[in-house]
């Protein structure tokens, strides 16, 4: 696995992973850091915070902090590049580019399908970044690594901007709602349960946000804040240090009873056939 690592002030700053099979990030887990995944040949299926990417080649794949990728599959032969940043050096890239619209861009369309010649292009710019960080002589070393991350990363904005700048400001309302209420759960389903707080989060009716849900996909807002609690639960049963009861406390449950009680409502099994489940197969049953 071969690995290309910017370290600056003895931290990690970013490292640039040459794809294969082993470096696909394992499924679930919540994201500590931002990623960026370019993707040269191959395809690869992703479900992040319940949205489902169909990657191929040519393509990249944004991924921020808090994301949660809930399943991941690649096909037997992928190439390209993934590349993670340290939050302190995300920031400091991003803070050049920090515009409104820009943010909402990358939030709604985190994925970009390159033609050959626009992605051999980005593809110089990897090249170049692994040869600066290889050469640690460069007088310039961090400057020069810094510089082609701006140029990567705007590449890549622009191509997006070109796009979909105009659908930014013509986005459907109830779209934007779901949008915004995926991203509550994300943050606030281990201890936020009840419709109505999202809907209030959202300041619109616990009625409303259940039509929104149910148009869009046929289910509830109800169902969709249960399956949140249920991928959450999933990826805290990978610590093997955690028991039930410690994993009922960290989601909000009154007690181990109540846990156990929703986990066989909603996956037709008890707690601890559901940690089985999911470490067995890192899996997360998908509620009907």
């Amino acid at each position: 696995m071969a690995e290309h690592i910017f370290k600056e002030y003895g931290l990690d700053r970013m490292t640039i992973y040459e794809m294969n099979q082993e470096t696909i990030i394992k499924s679930p887990v919540k994201l500590q850091n931002y990623h960026l995944i370019m993707l040269t040949e191959g395809s690869i299926e992703i479900d992040v915070n319940y949205r489902i990417f169909q990657m191929t080649g040519l393509s990249s794949l944004h991924l921020s902090a808090g994301d949660i990728i809930r399943k991941i599959k690649a096909s037997d032969k992928v190439r390209g590049y993934h590349i993670v940043f340290s939050d302190e050096f995300h920031a400091e890239i991003r803070s050049t580019r920090n515009s409104p619209i820009n943010l909402q861009l990358k939030k709604e369309y985190p994925y970009q399908i390159f033609t050959e010649k626009e992605y051999d292009f980005l593809l110089q710019s990897v090249s170049r970044l692994i040869t600066y960080i290889n050469d640690t002589t460069h007088f310039y070393h961090a400057l020069v690594i810094k510089n082609e991350v701006h140029n990567l990363v705007l590449n890549i904005s622009d191509k997006r901007r070109k796009e979909h700048g105009d659908k930014i400001y013509k986005a459907d309302r109830q779209k934007m709602i779901l949008e915004r209420f995926k991203g509550l759960l994300n943050g606030h389903c281990e201890k936020q349960h009840e419709v109505s707080w999202y809907a209030e989060a959202l300041t619109i009716s616990a009625d409303y946000l259940s039509k929104i849900t149910k148009e869009n996909d046929g289910r509830s807002a109800r169902a969709w804040i249960n399956e949140a609690i249920i991928a959450k639960a999933a990826s805290l049963m990978h610590y093997a240090d955690l028991n039930i009861k410690e994993i009922s406390e960290k989601l909000n449950f009154t007690d181990q009873s109540s846990f156990g009680r929703f986990i066989r409502k909603n996956t037709g099994m008890s707690p601890k056939e559901f940690r089985g489940y999911v470490t067995d197969t890192d899996n997360i049953p998908v509620i009907s």
